[in-house]
């Protein structure tokens, strides 16, 4: 299993888990056509989207009318909207929905297949409530500093502006909190999501989250492939 960053951050979104015969679209925020070029459509089981915002929902329609299965919890869309307490199994992928803390709608996965183990995904929420025991692969936000962003505010930043991030979004200390509070005695990667490109610093994220955690650690770039596979064990 692998997984493939096409975009990640306030203008796009998209992610693929992929193996020889199947894949599993996270967020639809590249064009389809670009989509393409990175996976085999003929794979594809499904499209997970998060919310409404463009960045993670611009090609929804686009992708349904390409024949993808669309999964948005946000709108309803979840087998009868059991989206808390239910897993959705679409070809080998189990996933079950949970409740992010956006200014709409918003929802992270709990996704597991039998080549890569249990993932969590969860981006655009200012926490994440929810503690896990025996998660392989996190796909966490970790989206601006609170260091960095009041130095922004104090140089003229709009501080409304500063508030909605800070309500809307994972901060580096949250982030780092919410690895804390979970179990990673399983873990085998962290892939830090949605970095601000402002309010940011990748090499300090990722050196103080594998600090913290002795986890690999990486940040999700365009182009970024990470082999996900159980094996070899």
């Amino acid at each position: 299993m692998k997984l493939k960053v096409l975009a990640s951050g306030s203008k796009a979104n998209s992610y693929i888990l992929e193996n020889e015969t199947e894949a599993l679209i996270i967020e639809a925020g590249v064009p389809f056509k670009e989509l393409i070029r990175h996976v085999d459509h003929r794979k594809i089981v499904g499209c997970l989207v998060s919310h409404e915002h463009q960045d993670h929902a611009k090609y929804l329609k686009e992708y349904k009318e390409r024949g993808i299965e669309m999964l948005y919890p946000f709108a309803g869309n979840y087998e009868g909207n059991y989206y808390t307490s239910r897993w959705v199994k679409r070809g080998s992928f189990e996933v079950r929905a949970f409740e992010n803390h956006h200014n709409v709608k918003c929802y992270g996965f709990c996704i597991f297949h039998i080549d890569c183990g249990p993932i969590v995904f969860s981006t655009d929420t200012g926490y994440i409530e929810y503690k896990y025991h025996n998660i392989r692969h996190w796909l966490i936000e970790c989206n601006y500093s609170k260091e960095i962003l009041d130095q922004r505010v104090e140089q003229g930043f709009n501080p409304s502006l500063a508030d909605r991030i800070v309500k809307d979004h994972m901060s580096l200390e949250t982030c780092k909190d919410f690895f804390k509070a979970n179990d990673l005695s399983k873990t085998r990667n962290i892939v830090l999501l949605h970095l601000s490109d402002s309010n940011s610093d990748s090499k300090q994220f990722k050196d103080e989250i594998y600090s913290l955690t002795n986890k690999p650690t990486y940040i999700a770039e365009k182009g970024l492939e990470i082999d996900l596979s159980l094996c070899p064990f």
